[in-house]
C-alpha cells in the first residue's frame, strides 16, 4: 500500500472531524441513506450503498459495486514489487478484469448525534477475464505469458471505525461524508486457464512451451481498509 495515501487520508479524516465537530446542529441521521464511493473510481469500479435506520443507534447498508474492464494492452504490471508484488494481491489493478461486489453491514453509533460507528463489514467480490494474450512478470513470486483466463473468488470482513460529517442543504435532507477505517481479513478462491503458456527457465536459460497449464488454489491475507462514502441522507430532530 502507497504510504502517502494513508498519510493524506488520515490528514483528512482529522480536518472533517474537527470541523464538523464545531458545528452545534442538534440533528441526527435516522433515516434512509444513499451512498456513493468515489474512492473505487481509480480502479473504474462503480459502488454504491443505501443505509437504513433499524434501530436509533443501529443501521443496516447494502452495498453493491461493478468493476469494468478498460484494459487494451497485453502487459500487466505489478503495483508493487518483491514480496510485495504477491500476485493475489494484485486483482483490483487488473485492467482487463470484470467484477462483481456485494457485502453487508450493521453499524452501531456510539454517541446520540449518529456522529462516530463501528461498522463489521461481510463482503464477496468475484473477479474474472476470458481469453485474453497477458503477461505478468514479478520473478521473487510469480510470472506467465499465456492466453489466459481467470476466476477469482474473494470473500472476507472488514472492522471499520469512522465518522459521519453533515453538510446541510435543507430542513430535512444534508449531504453525508463518511470517512472510516480498520482492518480486515481476506480468503480468496482461484482459477487460472493458461493457454500457449510460455517461459523461461532461469537456471538454463532455455524457453519453456506447455500448450495448457491450469492453476488452482486458495490464498489468505490480512487487510488495511481506507474508505470514503458520500451520500445524500434524511435529517431528523
Amino acid at each position: 500500500m502507497n504510504y502517502k495515501y494513508i498519510i493524506i487520508y488520515f490528514l483528512l479524516f482529522f480536518s472533517l472531524n474537527n470541523l464538523f465537530s464545531q458545528n452545534t446542529n442538534k440533528k441526527k441521521i435516522t433515516n434512509n441513506g444513499f451512498y456513493f464511493l468515489p474512492t473505487q473510481l481509480k480502479y473504474r469500479e462503480i459502488n454504491f450503498s443505501y443505509e437504513h435506520f433499524i434501530k436509533e443507534r443501529i443501521s443496516l447498508t447494502i452495498s453493491m459495486a461493478y468493476k469494468i474492464p478498460y484494459g487494451t494492452d497485453t502487459l500487466f504490471e505489478p503495483n508493487a514489487s518483491g514480496l510485495y508484488a504477491i500476485y493475489e494481491y494484485q486483482y483490483m489493478i487488473n485492467k482487463h478484469s470484470n467484477a462483481i461486489y456485494f457485502s453487508i453491514s450493521p453499524s452501531f453509533y456510539f454517541d446520540n448525534r449518529n456522529k462516530y460507528f463501528f461498522q463489521p463489514e461481510l463482503f464477496n467480490r468475484f473477479y474474472w477475464f476470458d481469453d485474453i494474450h497477458l503477461s505478468y512478470d514479478n520473478e521473487e513470486t510469480y510470472r506467465y505469458n499465456s492466453i489466459r483466463s481467470e476466476r477469482n473468488n474473494v470473500t472476507g470482513i472488514k472492522l471499520l471505525f469512522g465518522f459521519n460529517n453533515l453538510i446541510k442543504i435543507s430542513e430535512n435532507l444534508a449531504f453525508n461524508i463518511k470517512l472510516y477505517a480498520g482492518p480486515g481479513f481476506r480468503f480468496k478462491i482461484y482459477q487460472y486457464k493458461n493457454i500457449d503458456y510460455k517461459d523461461i527457465n532461469y537456471e538454463t536459460g532455455e524457453n519453456v512451451y506447455i500448450p495448457y497449464k491450469e492453476e488452482n488454489g486458495t490464498f489468505a491475507c490480512l487487510s488495511f481498509n481506507l474508505g470514503v462514502k458520500i451520500g445524500l441522507v434524511h435529517l431528523k430532530y
